[in-house]
């Protein structure tokens, strides 16, 4: 039986929708009166890109306020800026390169400087290669001061520093740690006993491995065993967790993903940005979920300088790559006296000034670790004791 021209043409639109990225309604120009996801979509992408200063009422219906922030973002892509969401326009939009809206004039500053800083162990430092290790079969170096508040240690195929800051008029105390691994020498993911279905002292973790340095991971076991959405999980190359929620800021965590590279690289991805399978396809080893992200492509996002953005003081704790092989964290004491905590735009602006390109923040509170050749530095020497985990981030 032949079929019908309607029925062709019905046949050729449905194999196009099939095989074509996104949706032919995605594809569609969106004005003023639209509505729907796709302009939901919209809103998210322009707030992102700082050209919507709050998403929380911009909702799903395409008005003139919308159409006012893509003229701004049309004007500063090279688009012809006629307020209308077409295809060139969408495209431009959600490209990894997209221009993003300049930093707001009246955005809040963050004082990230510390009181001091504290001497540095230069004179005992050995010396070292041009990657600045030790020779393959060297005795490590190790050097630890608590007074002073500084942590070394050297070996043939890893370099971690640590240091204690304090700003006494912010009532703030911090650590940071500037970790170098030699090629093929990347963060770890380790799991508590019972393959990370149980919980343990993150020491007690930290010692049975025999790792030198660790910090708190995204805690994923507690979200699945109360039933929430762990976010994206892999470690080690195993799938452990893939339900997740769509890209928002409105909630905590977000989930949002840091992604370790085969090639000892990291990327953050929104929430919802691929699937497990899809991060295994890219060479990806493991994915931490927590969020939000501070760093991406070495900026701060916009998020934190939006209307939306509002943060309280807790003690956090981040980690975030410099480049393949070289990375930092940042653990944020609080909740005692002297140190109140920081707030995520805190931390976001303190990762940059360490020289992440790309950071995220990790579990908090009072899960938040920092652990140094078998000791809690943020922890007092005689109460070396913080809340059991499933699991840590480490270096060895």
């Amino acid at each position: 039986m032949k079929a019908s021209p309607a029925r062709v043409l019905w046949l050729v639109l449905l194999c196009l929708t099939l095989i074509l990225p996104g949706s032919l309604a995605e594809a569609q120009t969106l004005k003023e009166g639209s509505k729907g996801k796709a302009v939901a979509d919209l809103h998210m992408r322009l707030f992102d890109l700082g050209y919507l200063g709050s998403v929380k009422k911009a909702g799903d219906r395409y008005t003139k306020h919308t159409a006012a922030a893509v003229v701004s973002f049309q004007a500063a892509n090279g688009l012809a800026a006629s307020g209308l969401a077409d295809a060139a326009t969408q495209e431009r939009l959600f490209a990894p390169g997209a221009v993003k809206a300049p930093l707001p004039e009246d955005r809040p500053l963050y004082n990230i400087d510390p009181d001091v800083a504290p001497p540095l162990p230069v004179k005992l430092m050995p010396l070292t290669d041009d990657e600045g290790f030790l020779p393959p079969g060297s005795a490590h170096f190790l050097y630890e001061n608590r007074e002073d508040g500084v942590w070394c240690y050297l070996s043939d195929r890893l370099c971690v520093h640590i240091i204690r800051y304090v700003q006494a008029k912010g009532e703030l105390e911090w650590f940071e740690a500037y970790i170098t691994a030699r090629k093929g020498v990347g963060p770890i993911s380790l799991a508590s006993r019972r393959d990370g279905k149980s919980v343990e002292p993150p020491l007690k973790i930290a010692q049975r491995e025999n790792v030198f340095f660790a910090i708190t991971d995204d805690f994923y076991y507690y979200r699945a065993t109360n039933n929430e959405r762990t976010g994206v999980i892999i470690r080690d190359g195993v799938i452990r967790g893939e339900k997740t929620v769509a890209h928002t800021h409105n909630r905590f965590p977000t989930l949002d993903v840091l992604a370790l590279f085969e090639d000892g690289s990291m990327r953050t991805f929104a929430s919802d940005a691929h699937t497990a399978q899809e991060y295994q396809d890219m060479g990806v080893t493991d994915t931490w979920a927590f969020g939000p992200t501070l760093v991406q492509e070495g900026e701060v996002p916009r998020y934190f300088y939006s209307q939306d953005y509002h943060s309280y003081r807790e003690p956090r704790c981040a980690l975030g790559m410099i480049g393949p092989g070289e990375y930092c964290a940042l653990m944020v004491t609080g909740r005692k006296a002297g140190s109140k905590g920081a707030t995520l735009g805190w931390m976001a602006e303190k990762m940059l000034a360490m020289g992440a390109v790309e950071a995220l923040n990790l579990d908090g509170g009072g899960t938040a670790a920092i652990i140094f050749n078998g000791q809690l530095i943020n922890r007092p020497e005689l109460k070396q004791s913080t809340r059991s985990v499933s699991g840590l981030i480490a270096f060895h």
